[in-house]
């Protein structure tokens, strides 16, 4: 098991910076140093590697720009105990802020630390987190399940009039059951009617049978709430299934489209971004992204840019790279031009919001909902 905080420099091309950091005069530039916490390792790897290539990327392109963001990377391997390890760690080395950890209920156990000591946490893929629970210094810059969810079941309804649906989810998994809570809430508000609510343990091999239980009462439509091996498990199972079929956040990367095959084709899947948006930021990105790491960006990808975009224009408003000075301007910021669209913020609210991205999926990729 590593126990060292791996420094991360990454070189790129100089990419839109002027969208980073607000036009906020500055006497000399600020350093800012970030610690990047992703699940590099482990069950959430497919998610944390495009977290912390996307973060990696943004903070190269500050270079020569009035605010500087240097990461260094950890690998909390998806794991709370190494999550709680690694965040102990930036805490005691006094990063600017902390973005991530990967997974939502591996944040619930570690963000508290870094919370109780002043450091500022940027949740850049936490949809399910409570903003409560993760502590007075967590900004979500990822839209949350209650945002996402909604916006694909009201697609869905829209397509084809739906009245009933049936809700597979995975339970012992913070992620999947926060994304459940989700769907029953999105549901009810849609007026569909879900005649079953059915769950299997996370990593078990019931599969099969919870889709057969879900499929039996006839419902026009099956929500999945599910992540990484499960959210394969589930699709492939429901592969027979001609329903119109919606995924949750665990969907929204190629590695688990990938693994599913043509099973999630015509899923319905809304993310922060999607590497089709044809907006100059998006594209900028997309470009230098696919020259480093010759591999389309991802929404997870998308969110950890849009994480240090946010970190350098805080500090910028805060007027320093110290973690007092990044919160102070954590708290001043209301709009934050991003990869992600201008992240918006309400005052004493601690939680980014711009529209939601409906995708539909076909050949294992994420497409722009018609």
């Amino acid at each position: 098991m590593p126990r060292r905080i791996l420094a991360l420099v990454v070189a790129m091309s100089s990419l839109a910076a002027a969208a980073a950091v607000p036009a906020i005069a500055v006497s000399k530039p600020i350093e800012v140093v970030g610690g990047s916490l992703a699940s590099m390792t482990g069950s959430a790897s497919a998610y944390g590697v495009s977290q912390a290539r996307g973060a990696s990327l943004a903070a190269a392109g500050t270079r020569g720009t009035p605010v500087r963001v240097r990461l260094h990377l950890a690998d909390d391997q998806s794991a709370n105990q190494m999550a709680i390890y690694q965040m102990t760690g930036f805490v005691g080395a006094r990063v600017s802020a902390v973005l991530g950890p990967t997974l939502s209920g591996v944040a619930a156990a570690a963000d508290p630390i870094a919370g109780a000591a002043g450091i500022p946490v940027l949740g850049v893929t936490n949809t399910t987190l409570d903003l409560a629970a993760a502590g007075p210094t967590f900004w979500r810059v990822s839209l949350s399940e209650n945002r996402l969810i909604p916006a694909s079941v009201a697609y869905a309804n829209d397509q084809r009039n739906i009245t009933t649906a049936s809700l597979v989810s995975v339970t012992g998994d913070g992620y999947s059951e926060g994304a459940a809570t989700a769907f029953r809430a999105a549901a009810a508000q849609q007026g569909i009617r879900l005649l079953a609510d059915v769950s299997m343990p996370a990593g078990s091999g019931r599969a099969a049978q919870v889709i057969a239980q879900a499929v039996a009462p006839g419902p026009q439509a099956l929500f999945f709430a599910a992540r990484s091996a499960d959210a394969v498990n589930l699709a492939v199972a429901a592969a027979g299934a001609s329903l119109m079929k919606v995924g949750g956040n665990g969907y929204n990367t190629p590695d688990v489209l990938q693994a599913a095959g043509s099973a999630t084709d015509g899923f319905i899947v809304s993310a922060s971004w999607n590497p089709n948006k044809r907006d100059a930021a998006s594209r900028d990105f997309v470009r230098d992204y696919r020259a480093k790491y010759r591999s389309t960006p991802d929404a997870f990808a998308a969110q950890g840019y849009g994480g240090v975009q946010l970190l350098a224009a805080a500090a910028a408003a805060g007027r320093g790279g110290a973690p007092d000075r990044v919160l102070a301007g954590l708290r001043r910021v209301r709009a934050v031009p991003s990869v992600l669209g201008t992240m918006r913020f309400t005052p004493g609210v601690r939680e980014a919001v711009y529209p939601a991205t409906v995708q539909v999926v076909r050949g294992g990729r994420l497409l722009l909902a018609p």
